[in-house]
């Protein structure tokens, strides 16, 4: 035998679900250090095994590439690890939080921030938000934020709304809104209003380290090898991320979006000043794209549509941009050699990104910009065939279906795409994210657009090789073949012979990053 032939790790006896161009399904596997360096049958994959080889016998379950979350807010996930968790059915109704925050204020120093996330007043027994009444009362001594579940708005008591100096702003801000009753502020606070509240709540570099490594292992449990990291808090996320790759608290690879919760336009246009652009850093940690946020979110609903809510006659969402703010950024970032990425939801906000692309493009032609669109959701013919010809790359959250799609029933009636979550606006799991785009069923049992799922390998191949294009990596990574990083995923069952409606049970029974095994359950 030729000592030098032998792995570390060999896979036998399973469904190898390669994601390569041909769809190839293999026997086994075998790693030597950090890459993959056979994919085959059982019976060739023999002579790579040796004394000191790994061999797992997989038993006819599912060898897939390690997942990418192509849109994930990871030092937001861990602060809300650090917070009290008021989703439903976690909380039912507004007592319920009341109780929850009166339980952490009796253990919480007076004048220190208690932080919440999570809940959903259109699934709350009263319907509606938590104000700052409701939050006085069982917490009169310490500031407290409560964002909701879609991270675009959160209610605030008293004393956060005195650090803020919103009583003595009476006036909306532009692109936010600050809801108030015969002038006096609720405490609910909407989009750029919301976000300005995080300079007032602002986490330290040392929580959003010990958030991230709480992150780190649950999403390697869920099989998630790569992160195109969303943004949140600007600087000192980044300071963050890089002190969390040193000290080797993050086993996942990181994608980071240049983007901020707070003066996001002043923060991009630093980077784009600075000379360097998308893709510095190495296979750990490297820069993502510009990212600019233009309108709300799906389910709040704040998104920007060209006609009103189904929910709402009157109401259009919220912009939060100007066209000639987004004309300006992609130009500018297009130029500076960034691949360039915006939030939108709603149909206007999807055209004014499209436009502002184009304009781009036609001023200064870039064959393989791979410029995207994060979310993506409400886009009619005409724009799905505009996108498909600049070349743009749509990152749609499946997932969004499970959680929210009940909703959107009531609020609206009824290329290649990156899989995500936008975790932790709902659920990280990327199986369950697959799921839904292969059965499109909600929570509840309701289905959506039946005419728009996808097969089993279509989704698989959103959630690895799609979101490794994303971030112009698919050659060392998203699919299983020879030279690739040994980024990969045991599953508990057979992904091509469990029935679909089943797929949202599969468990993850070990992840390997790297060619070492980071998770086994």
């Amino acid at each position: 035998m030729d000592l030098n032939n032998r792995a570390d790790i060999v896979f036998l006896n399973g469904s190898v679900l390669t994601v390569d161009k041909q769809e190839n399904v293999a026997e086994a596997l075998a790693v030597k250090e950090n890459k993959i360096v056979f994919v085959g049958t059982s019976a060739d994959a023999q002579s790579f095994t040796g004394g000191e080889t790994k061999v797992i016998d997989l038993n006819g379950r599912s060898l897939v590439p390690g997942f990418i979350d192509s849109h994930l807010h990871m030092a937001l996930k861990g602060a809300n690890e650090l917070a009290i968790d008021c989703r439903y059915p976690n909380v039912k109704n507004i007592e319920d939080i009341k109780r929850l925050i009166k339980e952490t204020a009796e253990k919480t120093p007076k004048g220190k921030w208690i932080r919440g996330w999570g809940y959903d007043q259109s699934k709350l027994e009263e319907k509606r938000h938590p104000n700052r009444w409701d939050l006085d009362e069982v917490a009169p001594d310490n500031p407290v934020m409560i964002s909701r579940v879609c991270a675009h708005m959160s209610t605030h008591n008293s004393i956060s709304i005195e650090l803020a100096g919103i009583e003595d702003d009476p006036l909306a801000l532009d692109g936010g809104i600050i809801d108030r009753i015969n002038g006096v502020a609720t405490g609910v606070m909407k989009e750029n209003a919301h976000m300005n509240m995080m300079k007032v709540a602002a986490l330290n570099i040392d929580e959003i380290v010990e958030g991230l490594d709480i992150a780190d292992k649950k999403l390697i449990s869920e099989g998630i090898t790569s992160v195109h990291d969303s943004g949140g808090y600007g600087k000192v996320q980044m300071k963050a991320f890089q002190k969390a790759v040193e000290k080797n608290k993050l086993s996942v690879r990181l994608y980071t979006m240049i983007f901020a919760f707070v003066d996001n336009i002043q923060f991009v246009n630093d980077y784009i000043d600075m000379g360097i652009y998308t893709n510095f850093g190495n296979e750990k940690f490297k820069l993502g794209p510009i990212k600019i946020m233009i309108d709300g979110s799906s389910s709040g609903p704040t998104a920007a549509t060209f006609e009103p809510y189904k929910s709402r006659k009157d109401d259009c969402g919220i912009l939060s941009m100007t066209q000639e703010q987004v004309d300006d950024i992609v130009m500018r970032a297009h130029l500076a050699g960034y691949q360039v990425t915006a939030h939108t939801i709603g149909d206007k906000a999807v055209t004014m990104m499209v436009d502002a692309i184009d304009k781009a493009l036609t001023a200064n032609p870039k064959k393989d910009h791979r410029h995207r669109i994060e979310h993506c959701c409400m886009v009619n013919d005409e724009l799905i065939n505009r996108i498909k010809a600049l070349g743009i790359i749509p990152i749609p959250q499946p997932i969004f279906l499970y959680e929210f799609g009940d909703g959107y029933m009531v609020n609206y009636g009824g290329i290649i795409a990156a899989g995500s979550s936008d975790c932790p606006v709902t659920f990280s799991d990327p199986l369950l994210g697959m799921h839904l785009a292969v059965n499109r069923v909600t929570q509840t049992g309701q289905a959506i657009s039946q005419n728009e799922r996808v097969t089993v390998k279509e989704a698989l191949r959103m959630h690895t090789y799609n979101g490794a294009y994303a971030s112009f990596e698919e050659n060392i990574k998203g699919s299983l073949e020879i030279g690739k990083l040994a980024d990969m995923v045991v599953l508990s069952d057979s992904l091509l012979k469990i029935p679909s409606d089943r797929i949202k049970d599969i468990k993850v029974d070990m992840t390997v990053i790297d060619g070492n095994i980071v998770y086994e359950r």
